[in-house]
């Protein structure tokens, strides 16, 4: 029986913010000219859900968001911002202190940068190739001169349509930044991978081609779904740790936060990852301050949300604006394998974990030091029985430090994976572990540099996407083209071929994996 990876829902997006003029109601900024009939537009895709549809609407309440928000005077360089990007109703008021912090400041271009929300297995972060972003208030265009500068300062940024297609995020600041600029352009990117390897390559490029009219802002939602109570205190921690411009206090109190097991909370905030790069793009950039502006959560628009939270929080970055001295774009650095000790810490871990769930409904505590635990990885648990498969759940973007993704794969292997019962506490002892602890997706341009027994691969196109580990296609003595035919069919729900087809993305990737010994 063939093993199969099981691809976990995306994480919610960050959104991002523009600097504001004009705060009168219904007085939108010019539009640009309009576009050739041959130029490419992506079209809105969430106005009526996260925002009004019709102009007028919309507009008075971007307008009264900017008019209501208290915001300091400041007169140093403002060199980017953050702020959320949920449904107007709820963190609208939020973010209307991010952009009337810019009032009578003017930029050309603005880098917005956020998550994946559909979680795309991103290993760098992906640019848009349209000429216009629409909105209800109008056409905006996207820099396609600095898109190609970000192609050549990092190999990390890639063109894809395909990671834009259907996320909000980004298109829910549109109207603010058609509001608040004269004219200007976007630099939209999102991306999914929150690992250092991936953050600082991607932040200091971005710092690389910024200049003195460029404004970066970053968008994140706070803590997700703890009570109103709880929200409020991990929410200020993660504020406090981002407001000390110091990334590792960011990655570390993320860690401890999530530590705690807080029922219900599922991250500390969404577009962690865009904070931190943000966060190094601004500080090469001459940030030396960062200033939470507003923080409120979803309680405070709708009470009936206060048993189930989300957190929204303004931050300005200011400083003395200087140029980046250069992209100095590292190699992505891979993770130390794991020695023998470790593989058995994690193993006994998973384990333990299964067993105080089907006991008590409970899960054991992290309790180690050792850095490589704490390090963010993305992994799967795979439960076999007999020499078959009996569950397989894992995440294959690393979003949690790598004991608790164990921790978390192993209960869900064994009780969550829709293709088999649950497993049952007589059963635990007939079953065996093994932890695949994944590298970095990358993309790859065809499929021949794809090698069997080597890479893992996942397949995407559209909405429709799949997933083998490395063993999967030695195990089942596929060559390359049986497997692909079968990701695609299979777990894809596409064409056999549709891996020969340019539109068709491919991404590979590599597994450290261990199991357990015939006694355990």
């Amino acid at each position: 029986m063939k093993r199969a990876a099981q691809h976990l829902p995306g994480l919610v997006l960050i959104a991002i913010l523009g600097c504001s003029r004009n705060l009168e109601p219904q007085q939108a900024a010019a539009q640009p000219p309009a576009p050739a009939e041959t130029a490419s537009v992506r079209a809105t895709c969430v106005a009526g859900q996260f925002y009004r549809a019709d102009p007028e609407g919309l507009a008075a309440d971007v307008n009264g968001y900017l008019a209501a928000a208290q915001v300091p005077e400041i007169t140093d360089d403002i060199i980017a911002v953050i702020a959320p990007h949920a449904g107007y109703e709820f963190s609208g008021a939020v973010a209307g202190y991010s952009y009337a912090i810019l009032k009578d400041r003017s930029y050309d271009t603005v880098i917005l940068v956020g998550p994946s929300h559909r979680g795309m297995p991103l290993s760098g972060a992906a640019l848009s190739s349209h000429d216009f972003w629409e909105t209800p208030l109008g056409k905006v265009p996207v820099s396609q001169e600095m898109n190609e500068k970000l192609l050549a300062a990092s190999s990390r940024f890639k063109m894809s349509d395909t990671a834009h297609d259907g996320e909000h995020s980004l298109e829910t600041q549109l109207p603010f930044l058609q509001t608040v600029l004269e004219e200007f352009s976007i630099v939209p990117i999102v991306f999914s991978d929150f690992g250092p390897h991936n953050t600082q390559p991607l932040g200091q490029a971005i710092a690389s081609v910024a200049n003195e009219k460029t404004l970066l802002v970053v968008s994140t939602d706070l803590s997700h779904f703890p009570t109103a109570e709880q929200a409020k205190t991990v929410d200020h921690e993660i504020l406090d740790a981002i407001c000390s411009l110091d990334v590792d206090t960011v990655y570390a109190a993320d860690r401890e936060l999530l530590a705690r097991d807080i029922p219900n909370l599922h991250c500390t905030a969404c577009g962690l990852g865009p904070v931190v790069a943000g966060m190094g793009a601004a500080k090469m950039l001459g940030a030396t301050r960062a200033d939470m502006l507003h923080y409120a959560n979803s309680a405070d628009a709708d009470p009936r949300s206060a048993s189930r939270c989300v957190g929204y929080g303004a931050v300005v970055f200011v400083g003395a604006r200087k140029a980046a001295t250069s992209s100095g774009e590292p190699g992505a650095a891979p993770s130390v394998e794991l020695d023998k000790a470790q593989q058995q810490y994690l193993l006994k871990l998973a384990r333990s974990s299964i067993k105080a769930h089907l006991g008590t409904g409970t899960l054991p505590d992290i309790a180690t030091s050792d850095p490589a635990m704490h390090e963010q990885r993305a992994v799967f648990v795979t439960l076999t029985k007999d020499g078959k498969l009996r569950g397989c759940i894992g995440q294959i973007i690393a979003r949690h430090a790598l004991a608790v993704a164990v921790r978390d794969a192993a209960v869900s292997a064994a009780v969550r994976d829709h293709r088999f019962s649950p497993v049952t506490r007589d059963e635990l002892k007939e079953l065996h572990i093994e932890i695949s602890v994944l590298s970095p997706m990358e993309p790859v341009a065809s499929y021949t540099d794809i090698k069997v027994g080597k890479h893992g691969v996942m397949v995407v196109r559209g909405r429709r996407n799949g997933v083998y580990l490395p063993q999967v296609a030695p195990e089942q003595g596929w060559n390359r083209e049986q497997m692909l035919e079968n990701l695609c069919s299979h777990k894809a729900g596409l064409a056999g071929d549709a891996y020969k087809d340019p539109n068709t993305e491919l991404y590979v990737f590599t597994a450290q994996v261990f199991g357990e010994s015939e006694e355990h």
